[in-house]
């Protein structure tokens, strides 16, 4: 949601990038505190009562915000979504233990639909910030995102999943020793430093498509958070689609060519001056995005044995990346100006290429070795 709350806290007219950049790294540094300290939390408390703490806890940060909206001091904003960043991760946290048996039959699948419902998320408050700019109110527009979390209150007030009623059951013992097995190998680190990269050169355009698009064409924030809105629409239907490409298309194939288009769109962005071209090129750098997440997600089918606690983690690091990266970006705005913003996601879209080629090198290697370890004990 920040990318068009910046816009609808008018940022765009004179606020300094690097207090810009403040405002997600206090989120990313909730989210991180909190999805550690849950973990060790849920021992002892039911997963339906840490979601009614979380969403109370996400509905009273939104609300707040609308009230600390400008002229109140940007500091009190920073902070307030570092408790809206403590409110995400306890909860999301909190969701990958009561979505134990969904992501343990098919993780592949389980987490591409997450992430596309993450987009979807995103598109919502987009929209609602959208719609409602000439409002009149910057208040009225902010808090309506705290409905969202309003109603996922009394859902999970009355919610009857029995999972959710008490703490996740006690790791056992070989689920644990499986789980510390799979933190130390190479998969893992390759994996949890794509997801690092890939979501923080996504989230680099979320956080400031609005005002690279503002302040270096002049168009109206309006049109910028609808161009914003289209990015998130491009990414959700095309991380959807590539879903059912997998099976008939080639991968290596695939992802050259996202990662190809993603760049051609950044190149396209940051040098284009018709509002007409930049909407083309944010359409296809959320379409060449999109299918890069589904294709390493597919590989945790055999490479990883599901344990919350292990995607919490993962999640976390994604989540650092999508919030550390455009804090930096508004130091790359200070000191270079605003039109090499969008050329450090096309450079690291060549760190993602890199990182999934070696995954799929090492799922090779290590499939062949299970291979011949199995015709060895067939012998």
């Amino acid at each position: 949601m920040l990318g068009s709350l910046v816009i609808t806290w008018q940022y765009h007219i004179d606020a300094e990038p690097q207090m810009i950049g403040l405002h997600f790294l206090a989120m990313s540094a909730g989210y991180i505190i909190a999805a550690r300290l849950v973990k060790r939390l849920l021992e002892r408390v039911s997963l339906k009562t840490v979601g009614l703490w979380c969403t109370g806890l996400a509905f009273a940060s939104l609300l707040a915000l609308a009230f600390l909206a400008p002229p109140a001091a940007a500091q009190w904003r920073v902070a307030t979504l570092g408790v809206t960043g403590i409110a995400a991760g306890g909860f999301i946290t909190a969701l990958f233990y009561a979505n134990e048996p969904f992501f343990s039959e098919a993780p592949a699948y389980a987490a591409n639909r997450a992430g596309a419902l993450f987009v979807g998320g995103s598109l919502l408050a987009t929209i609602v910030d959208g719609s409602t700019y000439f409002g009149g109110s910057i208040r009225l527009q902010t808090a309506m995102l705290s409905v969202v979390p309003a109603i996922f209150f009394f859902v999970y007030l009355f919610n009857q999943y029995e999972l959710a009623a008490h703490p996740p059951q006690v790791i056992r013992e070989d689920t644990l020793r499986e789980t510390l097995k799979d933190l130390r190998s190479v998969a893992t680190m390759l994996f949890g430093f794509l997801v690092f990269f890939q979501f923080g050169i996504e989230w680099a355009l979320a956080g400031w498509l609005p005002l690279f698009l503002i302040r270096t064409m002049g168009i109206n924030p309006v049109t910028a958070l609808w161009a914003l809105a289209m990015y998130f629409l491009a990414l959700m239907i095309g991380r959807l689609v590539a879903q059912f490409l997998l099976p008939i298309v080639n991968h290596k194939k695939l992802l050259l060519l996202s990662v190809a288009a993603a760049m051609v769109g950044y190149l396209m962005l940051s040098l284009t001056a018709f509002t007409s071209l930049a909407f083309v090129a944010v359409i296809i750098i959320g379409a060449g995005h999109a299918p890069i997440y589904p294709l390493i997600t597919e590989r945790l089918d055999d490479r990883f044995s599901y344990h919350p606690g292990f995607y919490s983690g993962v999640i976390s690091l994604a989540i650092a990346g999508a919030m550390t990266t455009p804090w930096l970006l508004g130091y790359v705005d200070s000191y270079l100006g605003m039109r090499f913003v969008m050329l450090i996601p096309a450079f690291g879209s060549v760190a993602v290429l890199l990182l999934s080629v070696l995954i799929m090198l090492e799922a090779r290697l290590m499939g062949g070795k299970r291979g011949d370890q199995n015709e060895v004990l067939l012998a």
